[in-house]
């Protein structure tokens, strides 16, 4: 038995290579290099879709796969098409369509669970957006296929839609207030097991800068609410296999779906899954598509856990200070990308993060004062940048703090197999920047 999975980083894979089956991996050039080792690595542009079917039928197919599955964002149309043309165990594509464009899922839940949405207009329906602006003091504009917080902006009203949103790869919802929390599921033949709640915490915007499981804010009596609601949207859209991930917003008895998606959570989600219940999230999110399901590792569970990232206000980095040690918790990852000399932008995306800390404590109360500790601790710090030099030429690749150049050859050209008895082959240059967000 065959499955492929489109898209992994090196976690996803590690957790593939437990699975009682052969794997294929389809990485798209210029991709993180997985673990040195990893069965078959097959390396194609799966976000092309004018070259992606045919390396699906002339490559995918003869190697009799059973299942084709993603958990990484840009993968999980591709995956699904990918199993639909080979009749493969997968996510249909349109219910993968109905998860990734915000517009058209909230338009199911208008027409299948209006309890649970918001209200909402296409950006380029100016009388809706003007209705919506009327009704609401708060609204969101955000893009109908956006991820990591990118270009999320809130409007108040007044302001109106900037001309450059009034399109409709833009859609605008009302604010959505109370506590918002992140939502680990798995289903199987229509059936949906909660895996995990996280807290989220975020910054002065929308990026998320923590998450805390279990969700100290969230009683017995409201995660179950948030529990049936997940459930009731996951019916609505059709989801009857597979993980999700989806982010609700709870206030009072209200719960209110802000998106999902048919993955598991990034930013250490699955880590802090692992780290509460001893269950293997990734490797759960893969096997279900092979007929594996969760399974605990053998470790004792901890009390609760924590993801927290690293961020500083925008100028240059002067230091880096060590990794410290808060009084509530203990540290059991820790990675910073920053270093003295590099240009730090505004904090407007998951992808302006500079680290990221994992963290395990006794208790829910102890994980929040550590989440507390750690990010006012005031790692990295910055100072003013110097004024821009007049010579043409000058800084990063593209204008991108930290940007660089990879790339791979090719035999067959977008085609490169690696591992066991592979052929060496390259790509085009790609330019890959250094990584800032966590990924699954």
């Amino acid at each position: 038995m065959t499955l492929v999975i489109i898209g992994a980083n090196p976690k996803v894979a590690r957790a593939a290579g437990t699975l009682p089956v052969d794997v294929v991996h389809v990485q798209a050039p210029g991709a993180a290099p997985l673990d040195a080792g990893t069965p078959t690595v097959l390396v194609h542009d799966f976000r092309d879709p004018a070259t992606f079917p045919a390396f699906v039928d002339l490559v995918l197919a003869p190697l009799g796969v059973a299942a084709v599955v993603s958990l990484s964002e840009p993968g999980l149309e591709p995956a699904a098409l990918a199993a639909a043309r080979l009749k493969a165990t997968g996510t249909p594509p349109e219910v993968v369509r109905a998860t990734r464009d915000k517009l058209a899922m909230r338009r199911v839940l208008a027409r299948r669970a209006p309890h649970l949405n918001l209200a909402f207009a296409a950006g380029d329906d100016p009388d809706a957006v003007a209705a919506l602006f009327a009704a609401h003091p708060r609204v969101v504009a955000k893009p109908v296929d956006g991820s990591g917080s990118t270009s999320v902006t809130l409007l108040h009203r007044g302001e109106g839609l900037p001309a450059d949103r009034r399109t409709s790869a833009t859609i605008v919802e009302q604010f959505a207030t109370g506590a918002e929390f992140s939502v680990e599921a798995l289903s199987r033949g229509g059936s949906h097991t909660v895996m995990g709640i996280a807290e989220k915490g975020t910054g002065d915007g929308f990026v998320e800068v923590s998450h805390m499981m279990p969700p100290p804010s969230l009683g017995p009596e409201r995660r179950r609410a948030v529990e049936r609601a997940v459930g009731e949207l996951l019916d609505a859209l059709d989801i009857t296999d597979g993980p999700s991930h989806t982010e609700v917003k709870v206030d009072g008895d209200r719960v209110t779906v802000i998106e999902t998606h048919n993955r598991l959570g990034g930013d250490g989600i699955a880590d802090l899954v692992r780290l509460t219940t001893g269950a293997d999230w990734r490797r759960a999110a893969l096997g279900w598509a092979v007929g594996v399901g969760p399974e605990r590792d053998g470790s004792a569970p901890v009390a609760a856990a924590a993801s927290v990232f690293l961020t500083a206000p925008a100028g240059r980095v002067t230091s880096v200070a060590p990794r410290p040690a808060p009084r509530h918790a203990e540290i059991v990852e820790w990675e910073v990308t920053a270093r003295p000399g590099d240009e730090v932008p505004p904090l407007r995306s998951s992808a302006d993060r500079l680290g990221m800390a994992v963290l395990t404590a006794p208790s829910t109360a102890a994980c929040a004062r550590a989440v507390d500790e750690l990010t006012s601790a005031h790692v990295i710090r910055t100072g003013p940048l110097p004024p821009a030099p007049g010579a043409a030429g000058t800084g990063p690749v593209s204008g991108t703090p930290g940007t660089t150049r990879t790339g791979a050859a090719s035999e067959t050209p977008g085609t490169t197999r690696t591992g066991p008895g592979a052929v060496t082959a390259a790509s085009a240059a790609t330019e890959v920047p250094r990584p800032r967000k966590a990924s699954a």
